[in-house]
């Protein structure tokens, strides 16, 4: 085994891929072996004259390895913390339960 750098693979994209939009992320789970994302829509329907009632649909299922996503959770935290520096996100502490 050799301590040589990785070369990184190629990588080639698939303009036909369909985007997938969510609201939500309904479900997290880990098997033990794969991180399991249910992604959710909030839909409205037509329930009668002037009433609309809404429900949740699945949107889109993603499998990862952990590696995978600990890889999505280290991106999302970059990203997060870039949207707080150009003022698209801002934190607000919590109110102190605390009673005094």
């Amino acid at each position: 085994m050799t301590d040589e750098p990785l070369t990184p693979l190629p990588y080639v994209d698939r303009p036909e891929l369909q985007e997938i939009y969510a609201d939500q992320i309904r479900l997290i789970h880990f098997d033990g072996y794969t991180v399991r994302l249910e992604f959710a829509v909030v839909r409205p329907h037509l329930a009668g004259p002037d009433r609309a009632e809404s429900a949740i649909y699945p949107a889109a299922r993603l499998t990862l390895s952990p590696h995978a996503a600990i890889s999505l959770k280290d991106q999302l935290v970059q990203l997060v913390a870039m949207l707080e520096q150009q003022g698209v996100l801002r934190r607000i502490t919590p109110a102190s339960t605390a009673r005094q």
